[in-house]
């Protein structure tokens, strides 16, 4: 037999706990948050309103919020679009203010207020214009930080007519100053307004739908200067270095990769934006703000969820690969987990999951069957494994003789099994009253092959108990139709955190998804690092049971 990989140890560990980074706000091996927007992001009543219902969906940590202000008519009016010409006071924000501390989230508490960059009107060097821009950050800052909010969520994007607020040939002014003169006055309007935001909020986090992830494509262009003055956010790398110019380092920036999220459909895709952003997105800075990016920066991921019910053809589809929309879903949602260390954010436009808004639109569990087993299955493996497997009555294991009570001798491993040990391990494998020990193995396994689909997800469970030296372990490794070894990139080796009972039992137990290229599962009791006869590891209970859709 080939021996388990490795590796896949550390690869285990990388895929249950995520890229990390020591970055402000995000402890290494931290979870992401998973943060709802979309459409139906509610005002500051809808928020105190709606929060009971949308904690009650058990998957959410946080989502985003549309700012109203009260002006001295009575008149409720909205107070998202920042880039603008109108004037704000702050005594209209004190209803929004008294909901948003009446509402008093318990497990949602990554909330962020919605500041869009609309509708652009106002020139960069246009001095009085970009005073009231300026103040409208400073009066949003103060209201999440009153609010009790995480931060801001800043939208680049130009929906809005003139669409021109970081697109130089758009500017008013743009026959009268160069590209560079543009550039240097978006960086000094970027100083002026993170001033503000720093003098209300120091330890704010901004998280933006997208910073720089659309401009990748220009970073081998062979000079991202000249190939950024005719972009859609030529002058947002210059407007974020005045944000960097005077940014505490109580701060955070998270770069969201809409773009690139809105279409990633594999964890593959997912880890590909977040290594790339993370090596090159100091690129797009001055160089002496380098640094400062790699230690206060953090790369989220986005999925956007009508493209998972939306049918083929559309521009902006999701391919289920033989699955349903759910499970496309959860494997999505856990591969963004994976691969972020800012926040994990899930955009919906023709549902909705706050209770508030306009009735002709369905609830997201209704547009979409099972999103809400499908996000909990992402956020907690393992607590979903548990369940399925502890359900009563129990689901059919799938393993051949799985509670080893068939054992054709006492020195060997049980009926349907397999031992295997490496090279210089020399242990003894025994099967007896319905359990299998593994004795002074200093590498080997006892193992059974199952056929399994790609793309399906499978909860695993092995009960063990040790004595002595020694590590013992339930590793999962795959083949394909024909028996050949392949994804070793997706092994893993599961050791559980489990305290042991009274009798010294304890319980391993996790999800697994099966590559595209496997066909059969290879579930294997191993033990490791036993040193002698006094070494022990006793297994029990192997189960694997399918994941419903």
């Amino acid at each position: 037999m080939v021996p388990f990989v490795m590796s896949a140890v550390v690869l285990g560990a990388l895929m249950l706990v995520g890229p990390g980074s020591a970055a402000v706000g995000q402890v290494p091996g931290e979870r992401a948050p998973i943060v709802a927007t979309g459409w139906d992001s509610p005002n500051p009543r809808q928020f105190r309103e709606g929060l009971s219902t949308f904690e009650g969906w058990g998957v959410f940590d946080g989502t985003t919020l549309r700012a109203t202000r009260r002006t001295a008519e009575g008149a409720e009016e909205a107070a998202i679009f920042a880039f603008s010409r109108g004037e704000w006071k702050w005594e209209e924000f004190a209803t929004a203010l008294a909901d948003l501390k009446a509402a008093q989230p318990t497990t949602c508490r990554e909330n962020y207020l919605m500041l869009y960059s609309n509708p652009g009107d106002v020139d960069w060097f246009d001095d009085d214009g970009w005073r009231t821009v300026t103040e409208h950050w400073r009066l949003l800052s103060r209201l999440a930080r009153q609010g009790g909010l995480r931060g801001l969520l800043f939208d680049a994007e130009p929906y809005t007519p003139p669409h021109s607020q970081f697109l130089y040939r758009a500017q008013a002014q743009g026959d009268d100053h160069t590209f560079t003169e543009y550039r240097a006055m978006a960086r000094q309007r970027g100083r002026e307004v993170m001033t503000a935001v720093a003098e209300e909020f120091p330890d704010v986090s901004i998280f933006s739908y997208r910073l720089f992830s659309d401009m990748l494509g220009l970073l081998d262009s062979g000079g991202l200067e000249l190939a950024i003055e005719p972009h859609t956010y030529g002058l947002l790398p210059a407007f974020v270095d005045g944000w960097l110019d005077v940014m505490p380092p109580t701060m955070r920036i998270i770069e969201g990769t809409e773009d690139i999220g809105y279409r990633a459909n594999s964890f593959a895709e997912y880890s590909a934006a977040f290594t790339r952003l993370k090596l090159r997105l100091p690129e797009f800075v001055a160089p002496e703000h380098r640094e400062k990016v790699r230690r206060q920066f953090l790369v989220g991921q986005s999925l956007y969820l009508d493209a998972h019910v939306n049918p083929p053809g559309n521009p902006w589809h999701i391919d289920r690969k033989g699955g349903t929309s759910a499970a496309r879903l959860a494997a999505n949602v856990a591969s963004a987990l994976a691969a972020s260390d800012g926040v994990v954010w899930l955009y919906g436009e023709t549902a909705r999951w706050w209770p508030a808004g306009d009735p002709k639109y369905p609830m997201w569990p209704e547009r979409l069957p099972g999103a809400v087993a499908a996000i909990r299955r992402a956020k907690d493996p393992t607590g979903v494994a548990r369940q399925l497997i502890h359900r009563d009555p129990a689901p059919e294991n799938m393993l051949t003789n799985g509670d080893f009570s068939q054992a054709p001798a006492p020195d060997g491993p049980p009926e349907g099994w397999w031992q295997w040990q490496d090279d210089s391990s020399h242990g003894q494998v025994s099967s007896a009253e319905g359990q299998v020990e593994l004795r002074g193995v200093l590498d080997g396994v006892v193992g059974c092959l199952t056929a399994v689909q790609p793309g399906h997800s499978y909860a695993v469970r092995l009960r063990v108990k040790t004595e002595g030296l020694g590590l013992a372990s339930l590793n999962i490794g795959w083949k394909d139709a024909d028996g050949a070894w392949t994804a070793h990139a997706q092994n893993r080796r599961l050791v559980g955190a489990e305290p042991a009972d009274a009798t010294g039992w304890r319980e391993i137990i996790g999800l697994v998804e099966v590559p595209p290229e496997a066909g059969q599962l290879v579930f294997m009791a191993g033990a490791s690092n036993q040193l002698g006869d006094a070494d022990r590891s006793w297994f029990d209970d192997a189960t694997l049971v399918e994941v419903g859709e």
